[in-house]
């Protein structure tokens, strides 16, 4: 699985040396992850985020030069570790487990429930990223390392023979941004609760499931 970003790289922000350090930007990392995720990112400072960690403001200054640097090593670390999330359920190797409908219905699972897990969070990712550059960025960096993984995925079953698609790239891309519309409609717009997925989570599955290995996929006679 291709993961997206070495966390901090496009940021500019390297990773200190020595293990104190370390763990006091940990420390900064967490605080801030909680701040913005209980009170939003307006309403979280700089010495918001140096007093939740438990250190001077001029120590967040030694690693952060704001608190926007630090939001956006956040949603840095949150776009790879769903991207691992999600791929991590469905693996070259599940294309010959037998379970292929079950490994599609867990990752498009693990889509929504990403999204359910750091609400505050994911909502600043959408709010900002029409209107901040870098963040736009980032979300374009996921939708197309998602695309990558899926089209890797397709490319391989149709070598094994498992489905007739003819063109995987534009099969990865429709699949990806139709199970990230409905997951953005059911856990935001709609605010469903978890309970109320089945329904959506099944739709997309079959719909997937049917387009991939079934008769959607142009399987030669």
């Amino acid at each position: 699985m291709k993961c997206p970003l070495t966390v901090g790289s496009e940021l500019g922000i390297a990773l200190p040396k020595q293990e104190r350090s370390r763990r006091t930007r940990e420390k900064l990392i967490l605080a801030a992850a909680q701040l913005f995720e209980e009170r939003g990112f307006e309403k979280t400072t700089s010495n918001d985020i140096a007093a939740a960690a438990g250190v001077s403001i001029g120590s967040f200054y030694a690693y952060f030069s704001d608190k926007r640097q630090i939001l956006l090593l956040l949603f840095e670390q949150l776009i790879s570790e769903r991207l691992d999330a999600v791929f991590s359920n469905f693996t070259e190797e599940d294309l010959t487990g037998g379970d292929l409908r079950g490994c599609i219905e867990r990752c498009i699972h693990r889509t929504f429930a990403n999204k359910a897990a750091t609400p505050g969070l994911t909502r600043l990712i959408y709010d900002l990223a029409p209107k901040d550059e870098a963040v736009g960025a980032l979300c374009r960096r996921l939708m197309e390392d998602s695309v990558e993984n899926l089209e890797k995925l397709l490319r391989k079953a149709v070598a094994l023979g498992l489905t007739g698609l003819t063109d995987p790239h534009t099969a990865a891309t429709t699949i990806v941004h139709a199970v990230e519309a409905v997951a953005r409609k059911c856990v935001f717009e709609d605010e469903l609760p978890e309970k109320d997925w089945p329904p959506y989570i099944t739709c997309l599955t079959d719909m997937t499931y049917g387009f991939v290995f079934g008769a959607g996929s142009q399987l030669p006679a």
